[in-house]
């Protein structure tokens, strides 16, 4: 019998026992080969405890085993009754600490989980929950009610669906539909049927839609659904997860010249001919940002954030976003690292060729599309921002004017983007700096799904264009630097830029105010 680590320490006058045992399994059939060699230790340990600690050793007696805990009839029991009521003497002797009343040291693996206490059972029984009666379902989804969800989720913008779920019923069927057809949601042995399983898709794509609409909690779910807190959550990422894998199939920079063209379009009838969309950086709140990149996110905004650059259309369509950044990292280098960007500057877009007329109506060419900004950038060729100090009645003053009121498009869009889903606007509450991107690209791609839904019947103005409509984010794995090619231009190539920047905007200009003019005098 191997006993270890019986260690009497004193401190402060006073005396602990630590006792740490450790036991080895014994087999049935070694007990009588061992009980001979048991005895024997049993009685060297009376001689030893008595010159040691001065204790008389209990005498054995010929009694029946229940009338004394020393039974030489079973002699490891025995030995181990004698042990356990010795250390109780120690422990009051040493220390003057009333022992505990049991001792209850057991010597034999095999028979410890017999004396485990049993585990109680549940007070109230778990019971799975059926999605035919959940709320949302009996409130929203039902047959009987399915048609009226349909129309007051598309004429009201405020009204109980879209404010709970930010999209009318039309779209998430369009999801579930996508869901469906791509096997992302499965059977399961508490979804055994067609109808069940359908049922269950809406109110999971419902779920994760209120999430990011309204950013509540996965535990608030399971009363509105009859689905478990857990099972919404691992939904949520295979949501986000499954939507993120295409991503180019709702946000893209058009990849033919047709569509360049519809999007250029827009621009040239608002005077900035060659304009192939607005740019600007948005920063999202990082609730959950580990302290270790906490330096690394808090930026001007005076609280962890990350930053994401989007290219968005004259119609607030979203045509492009870059990879996610740290708060700390201003325009000037988000610019160099954003793919889009480089595509434009490289790619076949700076072959594209669109005509401006000078002060004097005369036509001009010029080669390759540009991207307005604000006054953060680089002077890049590609990238137009408005003149600084000048004057609104002078002509740089006129145009900077213009060009701000046109670039306030990509601003609409944050802001959009920021009421339509809570989630990005209360702060992101995932640690994981992939997950937050895939959250915003996520929204981003719903935003271009809603796009359908920002036209009234009432109007042909579009909405929020100054007239009223009728019937209305320990160190994580952060950024990739490896991964982003910065191209540090040389001291010649960067002012030859300039100058071609500079000379784009001033045309720019003069073909804003020749066009105006003429524009009042056709019109007189």
């Amino acid at each position: 019998i191997n006993i270890n680590n019986i260690i009497i320490m004193r401190l402060d006058d006073s005396w602990s026992l630590l006792l740490q045992q450790e036991f080895h399994n014994f087999e049935k059939q070694c007990r009588a080969e061992f009980e001979a060699e048991i005895v024997a230790e049993y009685k060297r340990f009376e001689v030893d405890t008595e010159n040691d600690f001065g204790i008389d050793p209990p005498t054995p007696t010929t009694t029946h085993a229940s009338d004394s805990p020393f039974d030489y009839d079973d002699p490891l029991r025995a030995y181990e009754a004698f042990l356990a009521d010795d250390l109780a003497e120690d422990i009051n002797y040493h220390t003057d600490i009333n022992p505990p009343e049991h001792f209850d040291i057991d010597f034999d693996d095999a028979n410890a989980s017999d004396k485990r206490r049993p585990r109680q059972s549940n007070q109230f029984e778990y019971k799975f929950g059926d999605v035919f009666d959940a709320n949302w379902y009996r409130k929203f989804l039902h047959p009987d009610v399915r048609e009226r969800t349909y129309l007051e989720s598309e004429r009201d913008r405020y009204g109980q669906f879209r404010s709970l779920f930010r999209m009318p019923l039309k779209k998430v069927d369009n999801l579930v539909h996508l869901f469906l057809d791509k096997g992302w949601i499965r059977y399961t042995r508490h979804c055994p049927s067609d109808e069940h399983l359908v049922v269950k898709a809406q109110l999971l794509i419902l779920a994760a839609l209120n999430v990011l609409g309204t950013h509540s909690s996965f535990r608030t779910l399971p009363s509105n659904t009859e689905i478990s807190a857990s099972a919404h959550r691992i939904f949520f990422h295979l949501f986000i997860d499954k939507m993120y894998s295409i991503k180019d199939e709702y946000i893209c920079y058009p990849r033919d010249r047709e569509a360049l063209n519809a999007v250029m379009k827009r621009y040239f009838e608002v005077f900035l001919p060659g304009c192939g969309g607005s740019i600007d950086v948005v920063h999202l709140k990082w609730s959950a940002c580990p302290s270790g990149d906490a330096n690394r996110c808090k930026g001007k905004e005076g609280y962890p954030t990350l930053a994401f650059e989007v290219i968005s259309g004259y119609d607030r369509q979203i045509l492009g976003v870059a990879a996610v950044q740290f708060g700390t990292r201003n325009d000037k280098h988000i610019v160099k690292i954003d793919e889009n960007v480089t595509k434009i500057r490289d790619g076949w877009y700076s072959t594209v060729e669109w005509e401006y007329l000078d002060a004097h109506g005369g036509r001009h060419k010029a080669v390759g599309i540009y991207l307005i900004c604000d006054g953060g950038y680089l002077r890049w060729p590609i990238l137009i921002c408005p003149y600084t100090g000048r004057s609104v009645a002078s002509r740089e003053g006129y145009f900077s004017a213009h060009l701000e009121s046109i670039r306030k498009d990509v601003e609409c869009v944050f802001g959009i983007l920021k009421k339509r889903w809570k989630i990005l606007e209360y702060g992101i509450r995932f640690r994981d700096i992939k997950i937050v991107e895939k959250i915003f690209n996520v929204c981003c791609m719903l935003h271009n799904d809603m796009l359908s839904e920002m036209k009234t019947r009432e109007t042909n103005d579009r909405v929020g264009r100054g007239t009223p409509n009728p019937g209305d984010a320990i160190w994580l794995a952060g950024p990739d630097d490896g991964d982003q090619v910065v191209q540090n231009w040389s001291d010649t190539r960067v002012k030859a830029a300039a100058r071609d920047w500079s000379k784009r905007r001033n045309d720019l200009a003069a073909n804003l105010e020749f066009s105006k003019r003429h524009k009042r005098h056709r019109s007189s």
